[in-house]
């Protein structure tokens, strides 16, 4: 196939900022195609899902679906967001990070990310009060499924991969609640992995950043893209 723009989500493991990760990487070896890389560090599976839907929308006004190549790397399954018509106002205490955030072309940054270490009013009360270990499992699963059904609907090529082993809890996958759910999930268009880091770790050979031993080196991620995802590709023959 000859694609003509990669959409890329996920979070900081996907975030074309981050130290070069991966989709920055596949962006070179697709460098004469547009590249639509929307990696947020932080960022949990519901807000991933709505960006790719968003943009692969976008890119069916000017493209063909097989023109478009799809990955997404799924993040933590603690991770959340919420909607909030009025713009919250409070001290961002994860420093560097777009929070509140959009991604629809021209829209108010109304999209809040939670995560349950953090110290903001809007987390501690989630956290508190709303967080479930097999709600959060059923969440993310509906997430992969909502974006494996839409891609498939369209018939664009696609892979998808985790940040960590984290993100289907072996614990929860066969709760009565998340079976069902878990079993639609079409692993054949998965990289063949645990996850980015578990991979990083015991296959790479080559070690983290001292100053950062959970986000692969811009050297793992180069070697994650040439030694895991482009070979996927070509068995998918999608190249």
């Amino acid at each position: 196939m000859t694609f003509k723009i990669v959409i890329t989500s996920g979070c900081s493991f996907s975030d074309p900022v981050w130290e070069r990760t991966w989709p920055v990487h596949l962006g070179e070896i697709f460098s004469n195609v547009e590249h639509r890389h929307t990696g947020l560090g932080s960022t949990g599976n519901g807000l991933i899902s709505r960006k790719v839907i968003y943009e692969v929308a976008e890119a069916l006004k000017l493209y063909k679906p097989e023109d478009i190549l799809v990955g997404v790397m799924w993040s933590g399954r603690d991770r959340h967001d919420v909607y909030l018509q009025e713009t919250p106002r409070f001290e961002v205490d994860e420093g560097w990070r777009q929070n509140p955030t959009a991604f629809v072309k021209n829209a108010d940054s109304r999209w809040v990310l939670l995560n349950w270490f953090w110290k903001n009013i809007f987390a501690k009360q989630y956290y508190t009060h709303y967080h479930d270990n097999i709600g959060s499992q059923i969440y993310t699963i509906e997430h992969v499924l909502r974006v494996q059904w839409f891609l498939q609907l369209h018939g664009i090529p696609y892979f998808m991969s985790t940040f960590t082993n984290e993100v289907f809890d072996k614990g929860l996958i066969n709760h009565i609640d998340v079976e069902h759910l878990y079993k639609q999930i079409d692993f054949e268009n998965f990289l063949p992995i645990e996850g980015e880091h578990e991979w990083a770790r015991d296959y790479s050979r080559l070690a983290f950043d001292e100053s950062d031993p959970m986000h692969p080196s811009p050297a793992q991620h180069k070697k994650f893209t040439d030694n895991v995802i482009i070979p996927f590709l070509q068995d998918k023959k999608y190249i």
